[in-house]
């Protein structure tokens, strides 16, 4: 039996989805709207050359936590050594600065133009908590123990009214 001490030591988590919407300027700039977010509450990394994952957890109340995750994957124009995060009130900017690349106009010509490339929206990967997850996961139980029981049902149906190499004598 748990002691009220132990019942109220235990964590609970508000998993999430926040609110984000790309800027575009002379760089990419991801708005992250997080209500109730201090600086000390979140973590913002480059896990791979091409990918920066952002991360907060926060008390709500004793036992309550609210916490989210996401994965935003880079392309190769941006300069993923140079990407800066700043919170503002409510909202954190993820600012990706772009690369420019100088190339000749016409093959042999010292004309060059810069090119700068933006990125789209679909670069946002695993944007799912874990709430959301488990509801995907959960969808995907009940489908297959919906065709299961299908398939069950039919065995047992062919077996009683088909009598299937039974032999009689």
């Amino acid at each position: 039996m748990e002691t009220k001490n132990e019942e109220t030591s235990k964590v609970y988590y508000d998993d999430f989805e926040p609110f984000c919407r790309w800027k575009k300027d002379e760089q990419e700039i991801l708005e992250i709207h997080l209500q109730g977010f201090k600086k000390q509450h979140l973590r913002v990394q480059v896990v791979e050359p091409d990918v920066v994952k952002i991360t907060g957890e926060r008390p709500m109340d004793c036992t309550l936590r609210s916490r989210f995750r996401k994965e935003i994957k880079i392309p190769k124009n941006f300069k993923t050594d140079e990407i800066r995060a700043k919170l503002s009130g409510d909202i954190l900017q993820i600012i990706l600065p772009k690369q420019t690349t100088a190339f000749s106009a016409k093959p042999g010509s010292t004309e060059s133009t810069t090119r700068s490339e933006s990125m789209p929206s679909n670069y946002l990967i695993c944007i799912e908590s874990s709430s959301s997850m488990l509801k995907m996961n959960t969808k995907l139980a009940l489908q297959v123990a919906g065709v299961l029981a299908v398939v069950v049902a039919f065995g047992a149906y062919a077996y009683k009214y088909c009598h299937c190499g039974h032999v009689e004598g």
